[in-house]
């Protein structure tokens, strides 16, 4: 055989059947140059090396073989429209608020104040918690709750657990929110297996979580709603004529 493998002229055709490799590095079956090259060209470009696989997000979850991000916790309406449908009414005053933790400055009142620039702080380790009690045992709606990720980042409440009872001994968790970022209204309804309104003496909502595995948390505002009794008596029909107006009350 030839040191190189093949004569000057000629070349190995890499693949062919029967080619192996010379003692020298060589090979057969040998070919003439061009022809060889002719071969080689017709195989074609070789294949591409695999793309690397996606790293995925920190907020992405796996879903089957594909990767999802999570969607922003969309904000609810503000309360004030569902007050100006006369359906609900705001009970929180008619109830004694207290938490397990709070930043001097930053408690109860800033928390039923009315105002989405003042905020709760808690001042301690986790769950923080709300404790909502009623004097007498009361039809809860609706639970609203302000939270701003913009402003309050780390400090903004990723998990949060509703629970209700007679007492601090009794309470049961009817209602367990995963957040993602929310900057608005959040909205939790306060109903039973039948969607009726619940009958409670006693709320308490639990931060169990914040996001970026912050460790005191920031709620801004939470408004407690009862359903309004519609009247035993039918509304009549307003009067439309001097006659009728004469009658439409009692004097």
């Amino acid at each position: 055989s030839w040191p190189g493998g093949c004569p000057p002229g000629w070349a190995g055709e890499r693949g062919a059947p029967g080619w192996a490799p010379g003692p020298r590095g060589g090979g057969g079956p040998c070919l003439p140059a061009a022809r060889a090259e002719r071969n080689l060209n017709a195989a074609g470009p070789a294949a591409p090396s695999p793309s690397p696989l996606p790293v995925p997000h920190p907020l992405q979850r796996r879903r089957g073989s594909e990767m999802t991000t999570p969607n922003k916790t969309p904000p609810g309406a503000d309360p004030k429209q569902l007050e100006r449908t006369g359906t609900v009414r705001e009970i929180g005053s008619q109830a004694v608020w207290s938490l397990s933790s709070c930043k001097p400055g930053f408690g109860v009142d800033q928390l039923r104040d009315d105002n989405l620039e003042t905020y709760w702080q808690s001042d301690g380790s986790q769950p923080h918690l709300v404790n909502i009690q009623f004097r007498r045992k009361t039809t809860v709606k609706t639970l609203c709750i302000y939270a701003d990720y913009k402003s309050d980042e780390s400090y903004t409440p990723s998990k949060i657990s509703v629970r209700v009872g007679n007492n601090f001994h009794n309470l049961q968790e009817i209602r367990q929110l995963e957040l993602v970022e929310p900057s608005g209204w959040i909205h939790v309804p306060l109903t039973d297996t039948h969607k009726k309104p619940i009958r409670t003496f006693m709320i308490q909502i639990a931060v169990l979580a914040n996001h970026q595995n912050g460790r005191d948390t920031h709620m801004r505002q939470i408004k407690v709603y009862t359903p309004v009794e519609e009247s035993s008596i039918g509304k009549f029909p307003r009067c439309t004529t001097i006659d009728f107006m004469m009658y439409r009350s009692i004097r």
